[in-house]
């Protein structure tokens, strides 16, 4: 399974969904999470969930199955749930995701 995670410093998952310049993309195994790569974005607004923005940035993590961030508008949570993304809310290290 791929996943997507908002993170500032590679160790955390302690990103917003929208303020987020790139989403650190993941396979997630029995045997644990492997980095395979990195996806760059532009922040949104602080405040002004766009909703085409928000969907601007569903499409980047389109081909993952799950998004991990510490907090997510409902517009940007509708966009990733429409493209069969589903959001898990989490805050804490990036190696304690279940697998």
């Amino acid at each position: 399974m791929r996943i997507a995670v908002v993170s500032t410093n590679n160790k955390e998952v302690n990103g917003s969904f929208g303020q987020s310049d790139r989403f650190l993309i993941y396979e997630k195994k029995k045997d644990g999470l492997f980095l395979v790569g990195e996806r760059f974005s532009e922040p949104m607004v602080v405040d002004y969930p766009d909703r085409e923005m928000c969907d601007w940035i569903a499409d980047i993590i389109q081909d993952c199955q799950e998004v991990y961030m510490a907090r997510i508008c409902k517009v940007a949570e509708r966009a990733v749930a429409s493209r069969g993304i589903t959001p898990v809310v989490y805050q804490g290290p990036i190696d304690k995701i279940i697998c």
